[in-house]
């Protein structure tokens, strides 16, 4: 059975404290800073049972991984951030485990080894919301310390919280980073994706325009391109397209990024009109398209490019016989 034990709550007061909290403090006897030399600190600040505290959160192999430095440089806007609560663990049942193979071995943000019965020692719970904000937050105000009578009961807890947890997928991260900065060009890419059920890799090629991951992650912290994203074509001329392609190669042809990029670098390089690629593409045999898909040339895009092209040429022959 899971038993845990709330010590910990919220304390606005001292929250304020913390600006005029010394950077250099004693931690176990020794100066902070001289303990924090080889890596990031290892410390971070918590308020338990209504006092100001510095903590050392120990992690095991198992932990989350932390997030790796982001593209953007920023963890965001403090300020904007939901409230969440910080649960930590008691080391007490991995510093009691006596068979060495079963041990747990607990260790600080730079992986250094924690000596058992070290003080100010808890046991990061992972959670969604909280795993990299424990390193991030100034000060961890509502935390929860839980006194779990084995390992086990710590994992039990860790892993039927997290069950079904995830994070944005990248749809619904260009979704928010539409919401966040009103941009229309993310919008129409998030509707087609959304509508059609297509990745957004597939999306942005459909209304051909691009959105590096990097300045979407920006968008969703509400900053705004430098410049401006427009869309290749409108929105009701990509889902003529798709629909099209959906009839000429299938559904999952559609889906996949091959028939819209050979249709793409054909308009862009062949300089054929979104008419002429619609009729052509209304026009070739789903048996050459199959052939096409399945020959051994290496490239899908251009098996799918070489059909196509071979067809475009041939109706703009056909056209200009009837013109002459």
């Amino acid at each position: 059975m899971v038993k845990s034990n709330k010590v910990t709550t919220s304390n606005a007061e001292l929250v304020n404290e913390v600006a005029n909290t010394s950077s250099v403090e004693l931690f176990n006897g020794v100066p902070q800073d001289a303990a924090t030399k080889s890596g990031l600190p290892i410390t971070v600040k918590a308020i338990i049972n209504g006092e100001l505290k510095e903590i050392i959160p120990a992690f095991t192999d198992y932990n989350m991984e932390q997030p790796k430095q982001k593209a953007t440089g920023e963890h965001g806007d403090p300020s904007k951030r939901l409230a969440v609560k910080f649960h930590f663990a008691n080391p007490k049942p991995f510093w009691d485990e006596q068979d060495e193979d079963k041990r747990i071995h607990l260790f600080d943000r730079n992986h250094n080894y924690i000596e058992p019965n070290t003080d100010n020692v808890y046991v990061v719970c992972d959670t969604a919301d909280t795993y990299w904000r424990v390193l991030v937050d100034d000060v961890l105000e509502d935390v929860e310390i839980h006194d779990f009578e084995s390992v086990e009961d710590y994992a039990l807890a860790t892993t039927n919280t997290m069950l079904y947890s995830r994070c944005l997928n990248k749809v619904e991260e260009m979704g928010y980073a539409a919401l966040a900065t009103g941009d229309e060009a993310a919008k129409a890419v998030f509707e087609f994706a959304k509508e059609n059920e297509v990745p957004i890799s597939t999306a942005k090629l459909y209304l051909n325009t691009e959105f590096k991951p990097v300045a979407v992650k920006a968008m969703m912290l509400g900053k705004r391109p430098p410049v401006t994203l427009t869309l290749g074509r409108s929105l009701e001329e990509a889902q003529a397209l798709y629909d099209q392609i959906i009839l000429t190669f299938n559904k999952g042809g559609a889906k996949s990024r091959y028939a819209i990029s050979a249709v793409n670098s054909l308009m862009k390089k062949s300089k054929y009109t979104f008419d002429e690629i619609i009729i052509c593409l209304s026009k070739v045999p789903s048996s050459e398209i199959t052939l096409a898909q399945l020959a051994k040339c290496g490239d899908k895009k251009e098996c799918i490019q070489d059909v196509l092209s071979a067809w475009l040429v041939d109706y703009r022959r056909e056209k200009m016989k009837v013109v002459a």
